[in-house]
């Protein structure tokens, strides 16, 4: 009987240090949980008398090798296809057709692009169609294959345009004195004859005014605001010149409009034309003056004025920039947005060009036309913000409002629109800048793939794009203590178990996904180690059983 005893010692002490040896052997293993050896003691049944309570046993047995599946540490690698699940839910397998779970992330991508362990099981999860996650589990999958182009439709330019700028020439807010020059633009002189044939100098003086390309216009006889009674020479006067294209008269800076008040919506008809500056008065003399300036005679402000829009004088706008967009080939295009402050009303025309290039020539008409209609505006309000976009301005026309597009940017399309969104635009006290946005992209080749804590596999490519390529499955148990152990840091349900569960991350009790990290073995090496002294004490005191057992038996023989 000690002889049995002494031997399932041996054998139980001999199973509780292989199960140490393989939790230190498995120590760097990832994804491994340690085991331990549960023991039972060992009663003879044929040796037990009714009601005795002085029953010797029969040694120890080994009940169960038991897995802990506490969480082991998360450690970060550089590999995105390295996954480690925080919290209880396992990765699911697809083992030769049968299903295994593993909470061991380091995956790999075969040839074919599939999601596989480093002994060639499938991950399983849920591929996306379209970007679109699908409802059944399968084999998780990246294409490979590069993704289309896709031409730009809409741009989004949010822009804040500088309400500090000048318009141009700006516009002059002083009170007019003749002996400053810093009270008005420019001047012209002419000699005139009173009613009694004295020459008399008179200067005109123009100094801008709020409304675009208009200037008040002062002047003085002989230096003299006023005559000999104290009367102006000549009344409030305002005058309008054409824009450096003249678009309104065919003739660049030619005057438009004169009058007592500044020019409103309305105020201007084309072709148009100008009355002259009359001037009236008595000399000191008792001589008179009475005299007209023809509209012909007008000093223009050619040399003080904006020149006509060019892209590459940025002396011609007030704030511009470029960017790329698509065509539908993927070629990159470059579009530039120009914008051109017009007076002191809160109004900023509005250029665009296309590859440097400001027109275009219209396919069904042959003639070459501007991107974007001529006088197109932007229109703020007195608190900064944007209030619409809209073609016509005063005082050349009344405003109409207007969705931004353009088209004949495309080559490889004629009539592709592509709308133009100022979004919520400001015109603050701050630096002009914009932040553009496109919807379009150059074909692209897949550069990487990584997962997120949903467990959504999102590909990058090579054109800065991205797209969702499915979500890897978890799954949990009733009873994880149930798996049986299949190898390869693998699990298989069993009845113990229960079955699956299977689900997406970050839903129930499943957990969530750290990409780039791996899970690492629960294993404690310290308590390992002890572990072995133990399981080597008990086997030796077995062992000094079974040879004590032994001597005695020799003894009684040898009385014998």
């Amino acid at each position: 009987m000690g002889f049995n005893t002494a031997l399932s010692g041996i054998k139980a002490s001999a199973d509780y240090l292989s199960t140490t040896g393989n939790n230190i052997a498995n120590s760097d293993t990832t994804g491994f949980k340690k085991s331990r050896v549960e023991f039972g003691d060992l009663y003879s049944s044929s040796v037990i008398g009714a009601g005795s309570n002085n029953t010797i046993g029969s040694g120890v047995s080994v009940n169960n090798i038991a897995q802990e599946f506490s969480a082991g540490n998360i450690s970060y690698t550089d590999n995105n296809l390295d996954l480690a699940v925080d919290g209880s839910g396992f990765f699911v397998l697809d083992v030769g057709g049968t299903q295994a779970y593993t909470r061991a992330g380091d995956f790999k991508l075969d040839e074919e692009g599939y999601l596989v362990t480093n002994d060639g099981a499938y991950v399983q999860g849920y591929n996306a169609v379209n970007g679109v996650i699908g409802g059944s589990l399968e084999d998780l999958v990246v294409p490979t294959e590069r993704i289309a182009p896709e031409a730009s439709t809409e741009v989004t330019i949010e822009t804040n345009l500088d309400s500090r700028a000048d318009d141009v020439p700006p516009y002059i807010a002083s009170s007019f004195d003749p002996s400053d020059p810093d009270t008005y633009t420019f001047t012209q002189t002419q000699n005139v004859a009173d009613s009694g044939g004295v020459q008399h100098a008179v200067t005109y003086y123009y100094a801008k005014s709020e409304t675009a390309n208009t200037y008040q216009v002062y002047v003085t006889v002989d230096g003299e605001q006023t005559d000999s009674t104290g009367a102006d020479w000549m009344a409030e006067t305002y005058v309008t010149f054409d824009d450096a294209d003249g678009s309104i008269s065919g003739t660049a800076f030619s005057p438009i409009y004169s009058g007592t008040t500044e020019p409103v919506s309305g105020d201007i008809v084309a072709p148009g034309s100008s009355a002259g500056f009359s001037i009236a008065g008595t000399f000191a003399s008792g001589a008179t003056v009475a005299d007209t300036l023809a509209s012909t005679g007008f000093t223009t402000p050619d040399n003080f004025a904006r020149q006509s829009f060019d892209p590459t004088d940025p002396e011609t706008y007030t704030y511009g920039n470029t960017n790329t967009v698509y065509d539908s080939l993927g070629e990159t295009h470059t579009i530039g947005y120009y914008f051109i402050k017009q007076g002191e009303d809160n109004v900023w025309e509005m250029k665009v060009t296309v590859d440097g290039e400001s027109t275009y020539t219209d396919p069904t008409t042959g003639t070459e036309v501007p991107y974007l209609t001529e006088d197109t505006v932007v229109q703020f309000d007195n608190q900064g913000n944007i209030t619409g976009t809209y073609i016509g301005y005063s005082p050349y026309a009344v405003s109409s409002p207007t969705q931004l597009s353009i088209t004949g940017w495309d080559p490889t399309d004629a009539f592709a629109e592509l709308e133009i969104d100022l979004g919520s635009s400001t015109q603050y006290a701050l630096s002009s800048s914009d932040t553009f946005s496109q919807d379009g992209y150059a074909a692209g080749e897949l550069q990487g793939v990584s997962f997120d804590e949903d467990g959504f596999l999102t590909a990058t490519y090579t054109n800065q794009q991205t797209a969702v390529l499915g979500q890897i499955a978890l799954a949990n148990f009733d009873n994880v203590d149930g798996l049986t152990p299949a190898g390869d840091t693998a699990w298989v349900a069993s009845s113990d178990s229960g079955a699956a569960n299977v689900g997406k991350p970050n839903t129930g009790t499943f957990g969530s996904i750290q990409g780039g990290a791996l899970e690492e073995s629960n294993v404690d090496i310290t308590e390992e180690l002890v572990a072995l002294i133990e399981a080597q004490r008990n086997y030796q005191a077995n062992s000094k059983t079974l040879e004590t057992e032994n001597t005695v038996t020799q003894t009684i023989i040898n009385l014998g």
